[in-house]
């Protein structure tokens, strides 16, 4: 796994979450998960492709993902809305759409597919065998785990 495709989306995420969130981002410390099974109860999944091919998962509970859409959109839901999804598929854009951008300056070539919000079941099945590397962050709203899994080409 090559640390330089990694850490512009672990640091675009830091960034974006700021920005939004208008508050501190702590990062905790990396972990590499070697069995596939990312846990949560929200996430995202944004695929770029170009030199490099992988995925970028951002996980959440859903008390987490509650209160940073509510962050975000300035409201009061209790309950993940369809506004909700849209915003968390937005954040996720934000991220991925960033660190494309740092990579393509250094001469890469990556592009970014839409983001799909995934379920439990539906994150259970990738792929094992897969090296993906974690990186928890600990906001206001909660703890939001970065998951990048990258193959080069």
């Amino acid at each position: 796994m090559r640390l330089e495709y990694i850490e512009p989306f672990v640091n675009s995420t830091i960034k974006v979450l700021d920005s939004v969130l208008q508050s501190d981002i702590v990062k905790g410390c990396p972990s590499l998960l070697r069995n596939g099974e990312i846990e949560g109860e929200v996430a995202v999944l944004i695929v770029f492709k170009g030199n490099a091919e992988g995925s970028l998962i951002l996980n959440m509970d859903d008390d987490t993902a509650v209160k940073l859409i509510n962050a975000m959109n300035g409201t009061d839901a209790r309950t993940m809305t369809v506004l909700g999804i849209d915003s968390i598929s937005e954040i996720a854009n934000m991220i991925a759409g960033n660190a494309a951008s740092l990579l393509n300056d250094k001469g890469g070539d990556f592009r970014v597919m839409p983001p799909k919000i995934m379920d439990k079941k539906e994150l259970g099945r990738r792929a094992p065998g897969i090296e993906t590397l974690q990186v928890p962050l600990f906001t206001e709203c909660g703890e939001i785990t970065v998951n990048v899994s990258i193959s080069t080409n």
